[in-house]
């Protein structure tokens, strides 16, 4: 019997050691990051992160606001070897920094920014990128893994990319391009599209206006595309093993197949290709 409680009693001492040590995670530990930074009017923000998430929205006056919250389940020196660093000037500057190789930490980071910041970059892996009523003008979102949901972004363009990630973009007044892959993509309210691209994702956008050639394409799933009332453009759609339809659109037809849809809205225009396979178009009026 006393032989049996040493080796219980062992095991315990075993499996507590072995939960601090790398590879063998434990208990969650975090760790808060808070600072606020005074910046210019119309400077920009860059925010580099390597493994979570990123939300940025907006809030009144002329800071901004930084929120981080380190989380390991290797131990608390596995929080140790990432830093959040902030470097003021314009742009200002947020990135997770690595001091060893391959920590087991995420980081999720809650931005705030005045209205009148432009939120020039976001990048990250393994987390979703969030904006909501942010300013941007040319901006580019990337990451991998996770989501990108955009509801609302004054001003410029936007780029969102991600692999193995849904994106959702809704009240950019600029131009979006969006891409990814395993997922789809929703694009409404938006200023006008410059291209989506995905595959084994569906695909629903409105098409508000175009600057030039612009194409919308996925493999394995449905399209469903709605026109803006005014946009003189051509369109031409093309699918495999699946069927086009045109519901309420005022398409003058060029061609008309099983799996081909050509015509002119409008006047006419630069091109609008919605291309897929395996899957159904839905070209829509307004």
């Amino acid at each position: 019997m006393r032989g049996t409680v040493y080796a219980v009693l062992a095991l315990a001492v075993l499996t507590t050691a072995l939960a601090g040590c790398t590879g063998v995670p434990g208990v969650e530990q975090t760790e808060q990051f808070d600072r606020t930074v005074a910046v210019e009017p119309e400077s920009d923000l860059v925010v580099i992160n390597h493994n979570g998430n990123v939300a940025v929205n907006v809030r009144e006056g002329e800071d901004v606001g930084i929120t981080a919250v380190k989380r390991s389940a290797y131990g608390r020196g596995e929080l140790n070897r990432v830093g959040i660093e902030v470097t003021e000037g314009d742009p200002l500057r947020v990135e997770t920094v690595h001091t060893g190789f391959n920590p087991q930490v995420s980081v999720d980071y809650t931005i705030s920014l005045p209205p009148t910041v432009v939120l020039q970059r976001v990048e990250s892996s393994n987390g979703r990128i969030e904006l909501s009523g942010v300013r941007v003008d040319e901006t580019v979102i990337r990451t991998s893994n996770g989501r990108v949901i955009v509801d609302g972004a004054p001003g410029g363009d936007l780029t969102a990319t991600s692999s193995n990630g849904r994106i959702e973009i809704r009240g950019a007044e600029g131009y979006v391009t969006a891409t990814t892959s395993n997922a789809g993509i929703t694009v409404e309210d938006c200023g006008g599209i410059a291209g989506l691209a995905t595959s084994n994702g569906a695909i629903s956008a409105e098409i508000s206006a175009i600057r030039g050639d612009v194409t919308v394409s996925s493999s394995n799933a449905g399209i469903t595309i709605r026109f803006a009332e005014d946009l003189d453009a051509r369109v031409v759609a093309t699918t495999s093993n699946g069927r086009i339809a045109v519901h309420d659109l005022l398409l003058q037809l060029g061609e008309s197949t099983g799996t081909s849809v050509s015509g002119t809205l409008g006047s006419g225009g630069p091109t609008v290709t919605v291309k897929t396979s395996n899957a159904g178009i839905d070209l829509f009026g307004p």
